[in-house]
Formats: structure tokens, C-alpha cells, sequence
């Protein structure tokens, strides 16, 4: 909820001034956030001036002790609301009594706190209270002038519009005014001094007169005149002829009765104002939360939604016994409807099939889209159904159905992950089920996998592994290794690839595919690269501080160390003489073109970084995608360089891929060269560089490049 909300439900064409006042916490002073034009004349400022200032200033001081007590009694009574009659004071100083209403409206949610005031001028009213007051002051001091006081007493209370009468001790009316007179009868001059109460009421209810009295006479005259006889007129509210009057009496000493009916029609519109403002206040909350639990393009739950669900599952559990299953289901092939036919058939493709999944879904089972092409189902079954698994069944089976966008059909797939309580608890069932969908789009997609005790005790391992990695991580336990690029023209080391492996305390030298996989998952990744990184940097600095033009140093990073801003500063304080370069897969490089990496791209080739793509053919490269990218270098995965001993057609390959970069200005290296067989076919292939087990194994820097060695490049 915010001021605009709050605002944007109170009409600021009232004619009573209007103001809302803000605090964030209970400890905070309110500060006034809005006002009406009608607030603004009858306290003499402008809107600028108003809003910031203190709520409170509008009391007079006088007043100002009387407002606190009230304010502080609303609370302590825990209602929100009260009226009160004061001395309000005006901008330039002058006064006025007004009628002030309070409400105050809270966010349970953020704690934010509101108060909504009415003022009302009441001058009038007042000081013909006042004058009233006045009237009858004067009548007990001039009882014993008699006809001075009854022209003097008829005088004053003729001036008020509120009834005024007095009844003798045998309820015989005494003296009233006009405006009693005309809640009796249209006549002049009736009713006549001496005649009854009861006949009053009957002249009353003939009349109509007694709105609350039509078509139930004979029980609204019992009901008001055991009112009247038990000295109760004020306990009801009568409505006479559209207004509402509240009935005060007053006995004399000599057992008259002085009874006035003061109109409090306005008053009572205010409050019905008030709690219909309050009302439409408290609807505006009920839809603004509901929207905050809700995905805007499919109209399916969000992921607040579904914790919201689950929470709610977790109870029915204890209470019925029943298990919870979440279905998480990922569409295959959406990025290519979006790359192809653009975002309108994508978001036309999740409406689809979001209705697929309201139409499958029991009634009591809960759906949520929680990302771009992600769902979840919550159902509640038995601990032996198998309803979870008949239903990813039917869900992939619907999905995968061609859907119609104007005249042309998107094509998508689902993989779902199924996971259930009691085999997980609860606070773990989400992520479980996405470990299952990992697992049901790794073993083909358009397919179903249940999260089992494989699953559970890989995750409780890998969590094991990751808690390692952090201790690993503060102790420095991260190291780099290096492998040799051989210049397949002069057999001289031009390059050093820098590699990670973990010196494990107990389990000695760990290579990086170990634990790459667990580290990404960990968001670990890159800070592992970033410690090798930095290691390599420094020891490389040192070791080839004699050498003029040392090897280049080519890093090898995951796309968080590439979107890490620390890359950069690392690159820029390396010290280091040589070239360097950075190393990507061809995965990260070509499906991840997306603005942020290819100004980061552009950022690091504008410090000296040479671009390079790792492991090219083992994805989907796009001739597209490396024209636009125009790396420096191409390293052909290790598995395409294999074969290329013993087959022609791998050495074609290979050959073609080398004529690829050479059509567009790309050297292209070979990997996994093994023996001196696999470097005379890439020789004749035209490779410019050359890695594999043939020059070096993966290891420590002395190893792989001693500074004696005769094809380490020095000039």
C-alpha cells in the first residue's frame, strides 16, 4: 500500500477539508502526504506548505492536551477511529471550532501506519450551543421574573435550529421552539403548552414524521415511550423526516425536564463516509496483495504465491496425513520459439500453456509460473499414488502438441521433475523437484524423472563437497596448473593455459572437472577462478620476470567470473609482460550473446585481452554468431581431434572447420594431440597452435614450460 493507493480512494471533491498523514514505523512522527483543495482554504495555506508539516499543528494549543488524551485513548482501546470537537487553528493565526474525525489504517505487511482526518467548521453549531447554553442559564437565574424569562427563553431558543423543549413532572409540555414545534405538526402553534408526551408522539407518528415508524407504529410507540419514561431519549437515534437526531434531557430541580434533539445528520454522514473510505481502503489491500501473488502474463500464481501454497500444504499434511508432490515443469525448445517467431508467440506459448495446466490441475492442487518457462504444480495424495507421475504424463503428452499462433505453429516440448514428501521434507521439496527436472531434460527431455535416494544422496554429497570447497576457498587451498599451446610452425610454447586443481589435504591433487560441476551449482565458480586467476598471475610474474616476451597467459573463465567487474581490475594490475588471453566454451560464448557480455567482451579487448572459444564443435556454434564475436582464436574440442588418425572423415571435419576460421580470419588450434601421428595431420591441416598429452600434461609451471627448455618462445 502506498500514498497513491490511499489517495486515489478518498474523493478530493469533498467539501469537508481532507487530509492523510503518514509514518513508516510506531516510533516515527506522522507527516502530512496529501490534502484537498477544501483543506487548504479552511486552514489558510497551500498544498506545498501543508504537506510535510506535522498532522497535529491544525489543533489551537489550548486544545492541543485534549487531542492527546483521545489519541492516545483510541489506541489503548484498539479502535481506529474516533470524532472530537475542537479549537482548530488557522495559518494566519485566526480560529475556528471544527469538528475533527480520525482514522487510522495500517499495513500489516511493511507496518506503515495512516491516518485519514475530516475537518468539518462547526462555528454555527457551536455557538448556537453556546447560545442555548446560554438561554437556559438565564432561565434559572430568572425564574421568579417569570414572563421576562419566557419572552427571553423563547427568544434565545427560537435562534437555535436543534428542538428544544421543557416537560413539567407530569410530562405536560411546557415551552418548546419553532423547530420542535415543526417536528410535530405543519400547524402554527401547536402543540399547545399542557398537552401530554404520549400526544406528542401520536401527533408525531399521524404525521409520519417518524421515519423508523413506518408500517411498525404500535411497536415504535412502546419502544419510545418506554424511552422517555426511563429518562432515555439519548440511548437511540431518531430519523425524522431524513435527518438523525440524538436526544439529550436534563432535570431541573423543581422535576422539570429540559429535553433538545441536536441534528447530527453530518455528523453521522462522516462517519459513514469514513468507514466506507476504510472499506474501500481495506479492498484496495485485498487486491494489491492478490496482485503481488500473481504472474501478470499468464495469470498463474508467482513463486510468492507458491510458498504462500506450500505453507498452506504443510498444514493439511499434519492435519490429514496426506503427502505433498511438487511437478516442475521446464518447456524445451521455447528459446527457439522466441529466437524465431519472436516474444509474442513466446508469451502466447506460456498462456497456452498455462491454461493446459489450470485444465489438467485438480481444483485443490496449486499452479505457479516461478520463471521464464518454468511451473510448478502442488497436489496433495497418498503416500502410494501415483497421480504426481500419471500427471507429468498427460502434462508432457498436451504440451508437446503444436500450437496455433496466427498462421504459422510453435513447437515446444516439457520436461518435468517430480519430487514428494515423506522421502524430502518440505522446506526441501522445490529443490528437489529441480534437481529432478535437471535430471528428466539431461536424460533426453519431452520426459518425466522422480527424484529418488541416488538423487538425495548425490545432493547430500555434493553439499559435503561444498562445504569443502568454502573451507578450501579461506584456506588457499585452490591452485593453478598450466598447459603448454605449441606453435605448430616453430614447436615453440606461445602459450600457457591456466588450469585449477584443488590441493585437497587428504585427497592430494584434485583436477578442476572434479569439481567444476558442484562448484557452478554452489555459485562457487567464480570465485575459484578469480583465487586461480590471481595465484597464476603472480607466480607466471615471477617466473618469467628474466624473460623479455614470455607466453601468453591464456585464462579460462565461467560466465560469472566473466561478468565479475573484479576481472577487469585483476587484468589491469596483473603486471604481467606477456599477452594475455581469455578463454571461453563455446557454449558460454555463442549462446550467451547478450548485450552485458559483449560490452564486457569489447571492455577486456580494450585492456589488450585476446578473445578465444574453448572446446568449438562440442556445441552450437553459428557461423553468425562468430562473425559477430570475431574472436581471436578457435580450439577444436578434443573429441572431433581424436579420430583423426585412423579416419578420413574426421580429418575432413576438422579441415573444414580449420577452413572456417581461415574464411573468417580466425587461427584455429587443435586439442587433445596425443602422439606425433596427431601432429602431423594437424600440421597438414593448417592449425596454428597445438595443445594435448604429446607436449604436456596439465601441472605445475616448472614442469611444463622449465625456462631451459629449447622451444620456450624468449624473442
Amino acid at each position: 500500500m502506498d500514498v497513491k493507493t490511499v489517495v486515489e480512494s478518498i474523493p478530493t471533491i469533498a467539501v469537508e477539508a481532507i487530509c492523510v498523514a503518514h509514518r513508516e514505523q510506531a516510533d516515527n512522527a506522522f507527516v502530512i502526504v496529501w490534502v484537498n483543495d477544501a483543506f487548504c482554504r479552511m486552514f489558510a495555506t497551500s498544498h506545498d506548505a501543508a504537506e510535510g508539516s506535522d498532522p497535529f499543528t491544525i489543533y489551537h494549543p489550548d486544545y492541543a492536551a485534549d487531542f492527546k488524551f483521545a489519541f492516545e485513548e483510541m489506541r489503548e482501546v484498539g479502535r481506529s477511529s474516533f470524532m472530537q470537537d475542537t479549537m482548530c487553528l488557522r495559518k494566519d493565526g485566526s480560529s475556528f471550532w471544527g469538528g475533527v474525525s480520525f482514522v487510522q489504517l495500517t499495513e500489516q505487511a511493511a507496518g506503515d501506519e495512516y491516518l485519514i482526518i475530516f475537518v468539518r467548521s462547526i462555528d454555527i453549531i457551536k455557538n448556537r450551543e453556546q447560545a442555548a447554553e446560554l438561554a437556559l442559564i438565564e432561565n434559572e437565574h430568572l425564574l421568579a421574573e417569570i414572563e421576562a424569562v419566557q419572552a427571553r427563553l423563547m427568544a434565545a431558543i427560537n435562534t437555535s435550529e436543534d428542538q428544544f423543549c421543557i416537560f413539567d413532572t407530569h410530562q405536560r409540555l411546557v415551552i418548546c421552539n419553532d423547530a420542535f414545534s415543526e417536528s410535530v405538526t405543519p400547524e402554527p402553534d401547536v402543540p399547545k403548552p399542557g398537552v401530554k408526551r404520549q400526544q406528542i408522539i401520536e401527533m408525531r407518528l399521524a404525521n409520519g414524521y417518524y421515519d423508523d415508524a413506518l408500517g411498525r407504529e404500535e411497536k415504535f410507540r412502546k419502544l419510545h415511550l418506554d424511552a422517555w419514561n426511563r429518562g432515555e431519549v439519548s440511548r437511540n437515534i431518531v430519523r425524522m423526516r431524513g435527518r438523525d437526531y440524538r436526544g439529550t434531557m436534563t432535570h431541573m430541580a423543581n422535576g422539570d425536564q429540559v429535553v433538545r434533539f441536536v441534528d447530527i445528520s453530518e455528523q453521522l454522514h462522516q462517519q459513514r463516509e469514513l468507514e466506507r473510505y476504510a472499506s474501500e481502503l481495506e479492498k484496495a489491500n485485498r487486491e494489491i496483495s492478490l496482485l503481488a501473488m500473481q504472474d501478470e502474463l499468464t495469470g498463474l500464481g508467482n513463486r510468492r504465491y507458491l510458498q504462500a501454497q506450500l505453507d498452506e500444504f504443510v498444514g493439511e499434511r499434519k492435519r490429514t496425513g496426506l503427502e505433498i508432490a511438487a511437478l516442475h515443469i521446464d518447456l524445451d525448445r521455447f528459446k527457439a520459439v522466441n529466437d524465431s517467431m519472436g516474444h509474442a508467440a513466446g508469451d502466447h506459448v506460456l498462456r497456452h500453456v498455462a491454461d493446459i495446466l489450470r485444465n489438467k490441475v485438480r481444483g485443490k492442487d496449486s499452479v505457479a509460473r516461478v520463471g521464464g518457462d518454468e511451473f510448478v504444480v502442488l497436489m496433495m495424495c497418498s503416500d502410494t499414488s501415483n497421480s504426481p507421475d500419471a500427471l507429468a504424463e498427460r502434462l508432457i503428452e498436451e504440451i508437446c502438441k503444436p500450437i496455433a499462433f496466427g498462421n504459422r505453429f510453435c513447437r515446444v516440448g516439457a520436461s518435468v521433475g517430480i519430487a514428494r514428501t515423506p522421502m524430502i521434507s518440505p522446506e526441501t521439496l522445490l529443490t528437489c523437484s529441480d534437481i529432478a527436472l535437471y535430471k528428466a531434460k539431461s536424460g533426453g527431455r519431452a520426459m518425466k524423472a522422480v527424484f529418488n535416494d541416488a538423487d538425495l544422496e548425490k545432493m547430500q554429497s555434493n553439499k559435503r563437497m561444498a562445504d569443502n570447497m568454502l573451507r578450501g576457498l579461506e584456506a588457499g587451498e585452490f591452485q593453478p596448473a598450466y598447459q603448454p599451446q605449441i606453435d605448430v610452425e616453430t614447436g615453440k610454447v606461445v602459450a600457457l593455459e591456466v588450469r585449477g586443481f584443488w590441493n585437497h589435504p587428504s585427497q592430494g591433487l584434485v583436477p578442476m572437472g572434479s569439481f567444476q560441476g558442484t562448484a557452478r551449482e554452489a555459485q562457487m565458480d567464480f570465485k575459484i577462478d578469480a583465487l586461480v586467476q590471481r595465484q597464476a598471475f603472480e607466480e607466471c610474474r615471477a617466473y618469467f620476470a628474466c624473460i623479455p616476451d614470455p607466453p601468453a597467459l591464456s585464462l579460462r573463465a565461467s560466465l560469472p567470473r566473466l561478468m565479475d567487474d573484479d576481472l577487469l581490475k585483476d587484468v589491469t594490475g596483473s603486471g604481467y609482460k606477456g599477452r594475455i588471453a581469455l578463454g571461453l566454451s563455446e557454449t558460454i560464448f555463442l549462446e550467451e550473446e547478450n548485450s552485458a557480455v559483449l560490452d564486457r567482451l569489447e571492455a577486456l579487448r580494450a585492456l589488450g585481452v585476446s578473445i578465444e572459444v574453448d572446446n568449438f564443435g562440442s556445441g552450437r556454434a553459428s557461423i553468425f554468431g562468430l562473425r559477430r564475436l570475431a574472436p581471436d582464436l578457435l580450439t577444436v574440442d578434443a573429441r572431433l581431434v581424436a579420430p583423426i588418425t585412423t579416419s578420413p572423415s574426421a580429418r575432413r571435419l576438422v579441415g573444414s572447420l580449420v577452413e572456417i576460421g581461415a574464411a573468417l580470419e580466425i587461427g584455429v588450434a587443435a586439442a587433445g594431440v596425443e602422439t606425433a601421428t596427431h601432429f602431423e595431420h594437424i600440421k597438414k591441416l593448417r592449425c596454428v597452435r597445438a595443445k594435448g598429452a604429446h607436449f604436456a600434461e596439465l601441472g605445475p609451471l616448472t614442469d611444463v614450460c622449465p625456462l631451459t627448455q629449447p622451444n620456450v618462445r624468449s624473442g
